[in-house]
């Protein structure tokens, strides 16, 4: 739990910030607040405290003072300036300081649920943070907020006359991230990470540990990609990493627009080795596609047949495998992807938990045991939620998995298993929480979005392979149930 304690001359910014707090999605105590910084040092300076958050000009005692005579009594405290006032005078003896942001009023709301976040991370690596490195810290969270777009351009620009940066606006440029993986050596990571600080004024630490640069072309920018990776290579043991690279783009202004390139690369780690380098335009072709659906996985996971269930991951992985270098990682992460969201049966916790995991994984091999854990996590779930309902209900379903493409309604259904179907859409609704029409729905547009990204049929067959004889009712089910036309979810999924 991260102990706070909150120092501003403006009430009205006190109260602000103690029913803000609290909304965070962490653990959070706010110790105490005070208007000065004289006050705060005489009531809380002697308590464990992990942030003080606090204004630059006060009367009695400024932040900056405050934070100078706090350190000498508490070195580990964690600081954090907020001000309305960008002179950059004071912002720099902030960093001098040692301070863990500077937050300008008014308040950004999540780039300060940020720092407390980075904060909580460090308290379980270090206890007291050298000034330069802190002074990094800063400015690394400074361009990480620029490129995910969460910076305005003053800010921005701001920012940079504080640091001392430029940027190129004429010279054509790069974008490369350095990944390490799970068998990094610590002690060798941060060896890089200094030897790149000196080497390249662009560069920063993302909040997952990961290396960023930004390289212009001084010289050829192929050379110089390559010596890097060379260099690296020679760092690093096992080489345990991966070194992603953007297009070339115009100038350094672009980087933000570079990075979503370095996002859209990720997944292609899954099918090169480590220490590969893994260049935007340069992109492996790819020309397999699996033969084993989710759907015949989802119909397995419906029917609780868990030996069969074990059998089809391990064969979906193993002709994966064998395909490897051919393959589309990211079609493959859509199906695993596709998988998650329906064994997550509607829970967001478990969903972000299994897809946070799946993108974690760097190997085919981790993601078939990721795959494996939660099919059989949801196997167990159902079987024993299955043996709650009726015989009616399990026949039901089962027949829907069996027959889904076939024409059918209450009324057939009732027929076939010799029931009345308004009892059965009655019972269906109360044990399955939903009514047939929608589930069956559900059920075959799921179907449907598997056939548009696996094969090349037209929407006519897909919609016929799904149960539906009547494209107009295809087409409004279709985008009830995903947001999108078929045509418009194949074009972008694919």
């Amino acid at each position: 739990m991260l102990k706070i304690v909150l120092v501003d001359d403006e009430p009205l910014i006190l109260k602000g910030l103690e029913s803000i707090i609290p909304e965070f999605e962490q653990a959070i105590e706010i110790v105490g607040t005070a208007q000065n910084g004289a006050v705060a040092l005489d009531l809380f300076a002697d308590q464990e405290v992990d942030v003080l958050l606090t204004d630059i000009q006060m009367p009695v005692m400024d932040g900056l003072e405050l934070i100078d005579a706090w350190k000498k009594r508490q070195p580990t405290t964690k600081t954090i300036v907020l001000s309305g006032f960008e002179d950059f005078h004071y912002v720099k003896r902030g960093l001098s300081a040692g301070i863990e942001n500077y937050l300008l009023k008014p308040l950004n709301e999540q780039e300060l649920k940020e720092t407390f976040i980075q904060i909580e991370k460090k308290q379980l690596t270090d206890s007291v943070i050298p000034r330069e490195e802190a002074y990094y810290i800063l400015r690394d969270n400074t361009i990480w907020r620029w490129l995910n777009l969460r910076i305005n351009k003053e800010e921005w620009e701001e920012r940079l006359a504080l640091y001392d940066m430029t940027l190129n606006q004429n010279d054509h440029a790069v974008l490369i991230k350095i990944q390490p993986t799970k068998e990094i050596i610590k002690t060798e990571w941060k060896q890089l990470v200094e030897h790149y600080r000196e080497q390249f004024p662009f560069m920063l630490v993302t909040p997952d540990n990961e290396i960023m640069i930004g390289m212009t072309e001084k010289q050829s920018l192929s050379e110089q990609i390559l010596t890097v990776q060379q260099d690296i290579k020679k760092q690093l043991t096992n080489n345990a990493f991966y070194m992603f690279v953007s297009e070339r783009i115009q100038d350094e202004n672009m980087y933000p627009q570079a990075f979503r390139q370095l996002n859209r690369l990720i997944p292609e780690r899954l099918i090169q080795e480590a220490g590969s380098l893994i260049a935007y335009q340069k992109r492996t072709k790819h020309t397999w596609r699996p033969k084993r659906k989710q759907h015949q996985l989802a119909k397995l996971l419906v029917v609780n047949n868990e030996k069969e269930i074990k059998t089809w991951i391990s064969n979906f992985f193993q002709e994966w495998s064998d395909h490897k270098l051919e393959s589309d990682p990211h079609q493959m992460l859509h199906i695993l992807n596709e998988l998650l969201v329906m064994m997550a049966e509607s829970d967001p916790k478990e969903l972000s938990e299994s897809m946070g995991r799946i993108a974690e994984e760097t190997s085919i091999e981790g993601l078939e045991a990721a795959t494996l854990t939660y099919a059989i996590r949801y196997y167990n779930r159902k079987k024993q939620t299955d043996e709650s309902k009726s015989p009616i209900i399990q026949n039901v379903l089962s027949y829907v998995t069996e027959h889904f493409a076939e024409g059918m309604s209450l009324k057939t259904l009732g027929n076939d298993f010799h029931i009345n179907a308004v009892y059965l859409g009655q019972l269906f609704q109360k044990e399955m929480g939903e009514h047939f029409t929608d589930y069956l729905n559900r059920y075959r547009v799921n179907y449907a979005k598997e056939e548009l990204l696996q094969t090349k049929d037209n929407l006519t067959i897909i919609a016929s392979k799904s149960g539906y004889t009547d494209m107009a009712y295809f087409y409004r089910q279709f985008k009830k149930h995903t947001g999108e036309t078929p045509n418009r979810y194949r074009k972008i999924h694919q």
